[in-house]
């Protein structure tokens, strides 16, 4: 593996001068590979190593994959998920299908005081070359992955590196088989960078397949920009006293001058004591690897401003005060031997409304409150979200009315009478009513009187009290003109039924001035003056002189005296049937 290393160097930095990452995109946050150089080529061996060949500047075959969470777990080992713990964006490097290929990700990277360490996140899977481990396949056939960071002079950093290459049946330490394919779930590891602050050094990072085509080797990887340092998790200690120090992830091995060997451990806070942890990179590194890290209690004073904005009823605790009123307060939360904290709170409470509403709609309509809508009567409660966050709570009183309206939609009147115009509305309540059209008695009554000249249509509009509801009805009158109907024909043949010729009148008419009767010729077989209409005892029975008259079209005219002085005449033929 240290051949293979060596023949990568060489090569590496022969190649022109690498992207410059920035640490905003060092671990594909910006869900792309800005920042990185990618390459690929072909993986092959000569004289047992493992020989690349020159790099191809970009990618192919989708052996540069940046992955986001919707990707969800590797197809192939489905308990590795695509993107590293924490992060909304990592990148899968290689290629799935096949060996005889490597892919690479590299970038240049400046260290400065606040990014020393550099810890990066990957997962890895690698397919074994068949079920013994061997299939004709050398270690250096096999496929393989590595981290390599390297000076500005192409040296490799000492204690910087991660590789791992199959060597053959047994699994690989911190490896996972299944199948034919070894494995390894994220892991975190990290690199002291404090020797180099003002230095660009060069990251690399390469899998392949095997170098015989068949077997592929592909790899996630992540990456952040940290500082070397130990952190403690709060400014103060906790009510017993106690502080929790924090060391750097992604180290094999922590040991602290306490004895204690986690990433993380609480020590007793008293002012001056000093702490410091030695750390062991991961991989197949000796103690000379290892880094340590320093840390003394001292007395911190600090101060933090909140600005908060809160509905009604709702509070704000600071420390063991809370707050519910808008106002800025100070409040020491916490001091010790250690430390003293401070906190102004600003505070803005938003009132949280309270609404009731009164409606009534039409029955077949429908109230919308929020986003729920009602169509029958009742009381009805809904919070409603302001643009100030809070909740609005709005009553609604909700009245749906019912309005049925029915009316006597033809009615039939002789000219100068009348007749009374009746609706009916259901349920009964109190409405408003509007009758449109000229000749009523009156306009905003249930039933007026109508005395149209002429045949009208009478158009109703019902309303409840307050006019939400409105339904429309119209009534047809008819109207017959003033004066007289003659019967077309009569039959005077002694069976009791039409045997007179008599005309009927309406009430407009005073009297029947004349009524004559003509033959074919012309001559005058009936006549008789002023009698009342409507008589039988004063019409024609169909003689003349005394004897039946033939059957025939007689020919007629008559004189009408209307009530009002008016004379008009009425001519016409009546049938006399035999």
């Amino acid at each position: 593996m240290k051949q293979f290393i060596r023949v990568l160097t060489v090569w590496l930095f022969s190649y022109p001068a690498l992207a410059q990452v920035d640490c905003n995109n060092i671990g594909f946050d910006q869900g792309n590979t800005a920042g990185w150089v990618l390459g690929y080529g072909t993986v092959t061996d000569e004289n047992q190593k493992t020989n690349f060949s020159p790099e191809i500047t970009g990618t192919h075959s989708n052996e540069h994959y940046v992955t986001s969470i919707s990707d969800g777990n590797d197809p192939k080992v489905p308990s590795i998920p695509m993107v590293a713990p924490g992060s909304k964006h990592s990148i899968r490097i290689g290629n799935v299908v096949e060996g005889g290929h490597f892919s690479r990700i590299h970038a240049s990277y400046k260290v400065t005081p606040d990014n020393t360490l550099f810890q990066y996140k990957f997962a890895v899977v690698l397919q074994n070359t068949g079920l013994d481990g061997r299939a004709n396949h050398q270690p250096y056939q096999k496929p393989g992955f590595d981290i390599l960071i390297f000076d500005s002079n192409g040296e490799e950093l000492p204690c910087s590196a991660y590789n791992i290459q199959l060597q053959g049946a047994n699994t690989v330490d911190g490896f996972e088989s299944s199948g034919d394919i070894q494995y390894r779930n994220w892991t975190t590891g990290a690199i002291d960078l404090r020797s180099f602050v003002g230095k660009t050094l060069s990251i690399v990072v390469t899998v392949h397949g095997c170098t015989r085509m068949r077997h592929y080797g592909y790899a996630y990887f992540d990456a952040e920009c940290l500082k070397s340092e130990i952190k403690a998790a709060s400014n103060c200690p906790d009510e017993s006293g106690f502080l929790t120090l924090m060391a750097p992830a992604g180290f094999s091995k922590y040991l602290w001058n306490n004895g204690e060997t986690t990433q993380n451990v609480q020590v007793n806070a008293r002012l001056g004591d000093e702490y410091d942890v030695k750390l062991t990179p991961l991989g197949s590194l000796d103690e000379s690897c290892a880094l340590k890290l320093d840390y003394t209690l001292t007395f911190k004073k600090t101060g933090a401003m909140i600005s908060d904005t809160i509905c009604e009823g709702e509070s704000v605790a600071v420390g063991d005060t809370v707050y519910r009123t808008s106002g800025t307060f100070v409040r020491n939360v916490s001091k010790s031997n250690v430390c003293d904290s401070t906190v102004t709170l600003t505070l803005k409470v938003n009132p949280v409304g309270n609404y009731t509403q009164n409606i009534s709609i039409c029955e077949g309509e429908s109230l919308v409150v929020g986003d729920t809508a009602f169509a029958t009567s009742g009381t009805y409660i809904r919070n409603i979200r302001q643009v100030t966050g809070c909740d609005s709570i709005v009553t609604t009183i909700l009245e749906v009315i019912s309005i049925d309206l029915s009316v006597s939609s033809t009615l039939s009147i002789t000219q100068g009478d009348s007749v009374q115009v009746q609706s009916l509305v259901e349920p009964a309540g109190e409405y408003r009513y509007y009758w449109q059209q000229p000749g009523l008695s009156c306009t905003n009554c249930p039933s007026p009187w109508a005395s149209p000249k002429a045949s009208t249509v009478f158009l109703l509009q019902v309303t409840d009290p307050n006019a939400v509801c409105e339904k429309n009805a119209k009534v047809q009158v008819y109207v017959k003109p003033c004066g007289i109907e003659a019967p077309e024909a009569f039959s005077p043949n002694q069976d009791e039924m039409n045997e007179i010729f008599f005309v009927y009148g309406n009430k407009c008419v005073k009297m029947i001035r004349e009524m004559t009767v003509y033959n074919r010729w012309g001559e005058i077989i009936f006549r008789k003056t002023n009698f009342p209409f409507s008589d039988p005892s004063s019409g024609w029975d169909g003689t003349y002189q005394g004897l039946l008259s033939a059957a025939g079209v007689y020919p007629y005219k008559i004189k009408v005296e209307l009530n009002n002085g008016t004379v008009i005449d009425h001519n016409g033929v009546v049938n006399l049937l035999r």
